[in-house]
């Protein structure tokens, strides 16, 4: 055996992949930050930054196992090079793929994620379908396809819904992190 594989044989064995090495200072920082919201209501933004396979994932992927014992709901969604010119793809993937689990768990959940989502967004609720399609899953017949207006009163129709859902789907007693 040479020198190399020995190595890498004793490095094999003291580093496991499941741990999280040499980013405990950010980890606490990360579930500060989400205890903190929790516990005082005002929302906070946690930027996680760095080059690719620097750990982001696996730091954030260790905060959701830790933090998921508390009712915390995690959301996420990658950037794709390929979809660059559709805006917000990463949010619409993260999404789709919260309401697409909403729509697979229990009916009481199901129904409390539609009447809160309903009750704050009204007659907006077209638009987030259009844009969310696992939405639609969850609301059902309630939709209706929203009115045609100028450009910039689309913009803000949008964001005025999108915000209320969000307001809706995330709650002190159910903190929802999009990574």
């Amino acid at each position: 055996m040479s020198q190399l594989d020995e190595d890498m044989e004793i490095d094999q064995r003291h580093f496991s992949p499941e741990k999280l090495y040499g980013r405990d200072c950010q980890l606490k920082e990360l579930i500060d930050v989400c205890l903190r919201t929790r516990a005082l209501c005002p929302p906070e933004v946690a930027l996680i930054s760095g080059c690719p396979g620097s750990g982001k994932t696996s730091l954030v992927q260790t905060a959701k196992g830790r933090l998921t014992d508390y009712g915390f709901s995690f959301i996420s969604g990658n950037f794709d090079q390929l979809r660059y010119p559709e805006p917000l793809s990463a949010i619409i993937t993260a999404f789709n793929q919260y309401f697409d689990d909403i729509s697979g768990s229990h009916d009481e959940l199901i129904n409390f994620i539609r009447t809160s989502i309903l009750e704050r967004t009204g007659d907006c609720i077209g638009v987030l379908t259009f844009c969310f399609p696992a939405l639609g899953k969850i609301i059902g017949s309630h939709c209706t396809n929203p009115t045609k207006v100028g450009l910039k009163e689309t913009q803000h129709r949008f964001e005025y819904a999108f915000r209320s859902m969000v307001r809706a789907i995330a709650t002190p007693s159910n903190p929802v992190v999009l990574f």
